[in-house]
């Protein structure tokens, strides 16, 4: 789930579609999976489909719910492969391993390459010690490298600056009181070559030089977390670099369908940021739609693990924009599933409300309750809204001290939150098929 991203991970961009990659709409794929010397895909696929066959009707998929299985998957995802960040070779990987369990489950599976452009941010400065450090370029800054001796300039005011020579130097501010493009403006009037400005407290930060020309030299941010360091550093050499821009990147959405065109959605994405494990965040959600799709093959329901949602929902954007036009009857989308912390359902309020019932109909103990996500925070099921599926998202809590950190792994999952998952999307999914039983058929 992205939430309060950087500008490194903006979402301002615009989806280029790397080839024509139809799994769901019954056009071709760009990379079928399926496994046609399967017994047990080939007869899932013909039951589905109605066939008589007798591999068919003795391959009856098992309709019990694992949460073994389900951890499985969590622990391969987040352990064994890791971070998982959009774009990557783990992302490839996990993708690769996604597509092999639908096949696995009796699922004709595709895996549908796209790009899109994104912001990015290389920036870092290098300590006299060769220590790197993160920094973030502030907009309006210079694009380049540059090394020089730290001179220190407080808050940049006046009286901070007067005596201070800064002249083929590396000015480093404190960060407050004087704006960042007044810090820089004077750093550049006393020839200064780079400026770091060190944030008040822990993180990076995102900082403007305002609608002006910008800066000629590189301007960049860094974590108090590091004030020490830089305070160590005056006198001594340091290299800035500004990196930031826009790049390419190809990403991969897996789709899952048995048979028929897909009237319904069951989803999670799967990429993590690219500090974090992401063993909640999603790699639970992709636990619970890979183990709910199969002990629940649907005919016109379509299984989609979708790319790149952390860098803006840019998987499911590619999907809907390929393939959807607001013909379906709705979208499940989960996303954290593993750590329970404010259960909510997230999205179109008849559905919410159709899904708890069937969840309370089933007998089903569930906390699960209507809510909304923190500012800045959102899901894949947003995308489907936008061309009028009715869609939800499932939701176990923000997890705000591990989400998108390092810390968000395996051994946290809890097995108790994933089987109320379980259960809950399970009976949801029961309820709305007989809802919709004139375009979904078990």
């Amino acid at each position: 789930m992205p939430s309060r991203a950087p500008r490194a991970l903006a979402t301002v961009a615009t989806v280029v579609v790397l080839a024509s990659a139809l799994g769901c709409s019954g056009e071709s794929a760009v990379e079928a999976r399926t496994s046609s010397d399967s017994a047990t895909a080939t007869a899932a696929a013909e039951a589905s489909a109605g066939g008589t066959s007798d591999s068919a009707s003795n391959a009856a998929p098992d309709a019990t719910l694992d949460a073994t299985r389900a951890l499985a998957t969590i622990e391969h995802l987040s352990v064994e492969i890791g971070p998982r960040p959009a774009g990557s070779e783990a992302e490839r990987q996990a993708a690769e391993y996604i597509a092999d369990q639908l096949t696995t489950a009796g699922y004709d599976a595709s895996i549908e390459p796209f790009t899109f452009q994104a912001a990015k941010d290389d920036s870092m400065v290098t300590l006299p010690d060769g220590s790197v450090v993160a920094a973030l370029a502030m907009e309006g800054s210079a694009n380049a490298e540059v090394s020089g001796t730290v001179v220190h300039a407080g808050l940049g005011r006046p009286e901070d600056l007067a005596g201070a020579d800064l002249e083929g130097n590396v000015v480093v501010f404190d960060r407050g009181i004087v704006t960042f493009a007044d810090k820089a403006q004077a750093a550049v009037a006393g020839g200064a070559i780079a400026v770091v400005v060190v944030n008040d407290e822990p993180g990076l930060f995102l900082g403007s030089l305002g609608d002006g020309a910008g800066s000629a030299i590189p301007v960049v941010a860094v974590s108090g977390d590091h004030a020490a360091a830089f305070e160590a550093a005056v006198g001594r050499r340091i290299t800035v670099s500004a990196d930031a821009g826009m790049e390419t990147i190809t990403s991969q959405n897996v789709v899952g369908r048995i048979g028929g065109d897909c009237h319904a959605y069951l989803g999670a994405h799967y990429d993590s940021v690219p500090v974090s494990p992401g063993a909640n965040d999603n790699a639970s959600g992709v636990a619970v739609v890979l183990e709910v799709a199969r002990t629940n093959p649907i005919r016109g329901l379509c299984v989609i693990l979708f790319g790149a949602e952390e860098l803006g929902l840019y998987g499911s954007q590619n999907y809907v924009a390929e393939h959807l036009a607001g013909t379906a009857r709705f979208m499940l989308n989960i996303d954290m599933a593993g750590i329970l912390d404010s259960p909510i359902i997230v999205g179109d309020r008849q559905l919410t409300q159709s899904i708890l019932d069937g969840i309370k109909a089933a007998g089903v103990t569930s906390p699960l309750k209507p809510g909304r996500f923190p500012p800045y925070a959102s899901s894949d099921h947003v995308s489907f809204e936008s061309v009028g599926v009715p869609s939800v998202t499932f939701n176990a809590g923000d997890d705000n001290a591990r989400i998108h950190t390092a810390g968000d792994t395996f051994d946290r999952i809890e097995e108790s939150t994933l089987t109320t998952f379980l259960d809950s999307v399970d009976a949801a999914l029961d309820a709305l098929v007989e809802q919709h039983a004139d375009a979904l058929a078990r």
